[in-house]
């Protein structure tokens, strides 16, 4: 199947965007959290068969149920690795620095990838991973930007942005998404507007978050940075970045569809580029890839020696002859 097909189904008007399945599918609130994530694995596994034609809201709903799971982290924090167990509803700040998520920006991007435009993006402040180059550090590390609208207000202006003649989706995005994921879910399950819906993130995420998702979400829209874990520690000072990172884009094609983005960092071609063809090649050949060539220096890049300058033609060159060979659907 050619990547990303059912996603410009929905695009058309062909299919229906997953959110809106989740809030067609009813479901009983146990009080024990066990109870609430059996009945979640249930309800998931009765969304995958919903048709379109059937979808309607129901209360209370699949979304619900996601959104009342999430809820918990505002008090006690792990929907990543790092598991901080921060109150961030009442201030307390963990690896991301994010108390209650803050919204920097939202507006029509035209810089996406072509089948992604006019993308609505809505960008949040904060970030759990500290990247040196980071491209975006105005976001991630300045967890206080921004305005904290309600989650039914930013689903009402979402609603009156869906019906823009054009807009294709709407795109979660940051700094990263992830400490976000609870309001995220709060705004989806009020809102109504048939329309796609992208999570952008870095995947550095528990498998429990990656469930909350399931069902929700059409196209991950992936950073996939380092192809070993020596890099990834120098670099953003992920312990065990390999492991939580792919597993969670095995978990994402099982879910959804995958649009990978890698961004080539110069004097990184052969212990993370290449190695990352050929994980991607073998574990997610229905993936779109876009191998990224716009690094520069940004941040704290200049604290490493080969991030000096930026990424050479022959290395880019060089990449994309590794995952045209490899056969990896180039975007």
């Amino acid at each position: 199947m050619q990547p990303l097909s059912r996603y410009l189904q929905i695009v058309s008007g062909a299919a229906r965007p997953r959110y809106l399945a989740a809030r067609s599918i009813g479901v009983d609130v146990p009080s024990s959290l066990e109870g609430r994530w059996k009945e979640h694995s249930a309800a998931v596994k009765r969304s995958r068969t919903l048709s379109d034609d059937a979808i309607s809201p129901m209360a209370p709903s699949l979304l619900d149920l996601k959104a009342s799971l999430a809820r918990s982290h505002m008090n006690s924090c792990s929907l990543c690795p790092w598991r901080c167990g921060a109150d961030r509803e009442s201030g307390r700040r963990g690896r991301c620095g994010v108390t209650r998520p803050r919204v920097v920006s939202a507006f029509t991007h035209l810089g996406e990838e072509a089948p992604l435009v006019p993308s609505y993006t809505v960008f949040f402040a904060g970030c759990n991973l500290r990247c040196a180059f980071c491209q975006n550090y105005d976001l991630s590390t300045m967890p206080d930007r921004g305005a904290e609208p309600s989650a039914e207000e930013l689903a009402k202006d979402l609603d009156a942005i869906a019906e823009r003649k054009g807009i294709k989706n709407i795109n979660w995005v940051g700094g990263d998404p992830i400490p976000a994921l609870p309001y995220v879910l709060e705004v989806l399950r009020m809102m109504e507007a048939d329309i796609a819906q992208i999570w952008n993130s870095n995947m550095y995420l528990e498998e429990s978050s990656m469930h909350l998702l399931d069902g929700v979400i059409d196209v991950y829209l992936t950073d996939l940075k380092f192809g070993n874990d020596d890099c990834a520690r120098r670099l953003c000072g992920a312990p065990d970045y390999s492991a939580v990172v792919r597993r969670n884009h095995i978990i994402a094609a099982a879910q959804g569809e995958v649009l990978v983005r890698h961004l080539q960092l110069p004097g990184h071609l052969e212990c993370c580029t290449l190695p990352l063809i050929d994980w991607l090649a073998e574990n997610l050949p229905g993936a779109a890839v876009n191998l990224m060539d716009q690094y520069r220096p940004e941040h704290r890049a200049y604290e490493h020696p080969e991030l000096h300058r930026p990424l050479s033609r022959e290395e880019h060159m060089r990449a994309l002859e590794h995952a045209r060979d490899r056969g990896l659907f180039l975007i």
